[in-house]
């Protein structure tokens, strides 16, 4: 586990959290994120998604635990580093 990656992953985490708990603030001075995703009238639901998401990255990154994941769900799908045959 790398130093950086810790770090990024802990101001990931304070951002997502940040965006859960503080969603007027994020509204009033970033605007409606739903409009992105094509959803209609869903501002403080969409502010609450994304935070959830980035604080769940920035603890998988954080904790080194990202490619682990990564392996358990998509790496079997596709075989990565497995020889054919």
């Amino acid at each position: 586990m790398s130093f950086i990656g810790f770090i990024l992953g802990a101001v990931m985490m304070a951002v997502g959290i940040m965006a859960v708990w503080k969603t007027e603030f994020w509204l009033r001075n970033f605007g409606d994120i739903s409009e992105l995703f094509g959803a209609m009238n869903a501002r403080w639901v969409s502010w609450k998604i994304f935070g959830t998401v980035l604080a769940f990255l920035g603890f998988l990154i954080a904790f080194n635990l990202f490619g682990a994941l990564f392996m358990m769900t998509l790496g079997r799908l596709f075989a990565f580093g497995q020889l054919p045959g």
